[in-house]
């Protein structure tokens, strides 16, 4: 019986760690990792034209960490430390590739 709720539990963690942007999505086509204001691609193909217009929108809003994952349904998921206002912008240059 405790087994069972130390799952259920830590599939909950994982879910609103998920939820609120502390994981990246384990069904990602594209992750791109930030670490020290460059970009990494993890997973997934990236041209240089969209990644030169990533690198340019997270200077400019000053981010250094963080993720954006691309899922093969072609939804975007961003990291907590990925401001709200840049998002649609990042949206805008990854799904029109």
């Amino acid at each position: 019986m405790w087994w069972l709720l130390t799952a259920v539990a830590l599939a909950v963690v994982w879910f609103f760690a998920f939820l609120l942007g502390f994981i990246a999505p384990p069904n990602a086509r594209l992750l791109i990792k930030i670490h020290d204001g460059r970009l990494q691609v993890t997973r997934g193909q990236l041209r240089a034209q969209p990644r030169e217009f990533i690198s340019e929108i997270l200077r400019e809003a000053r981010v250094t960490t963080g993720f954006i994952a691309i899922t093969f349904y072609r939804r975007a998921a961003f990291s907590r430390n990925i401001p709200g206002q840049i998002r649609q912008r990042l949206r805008n240059v990854l799904l029109n590739d």
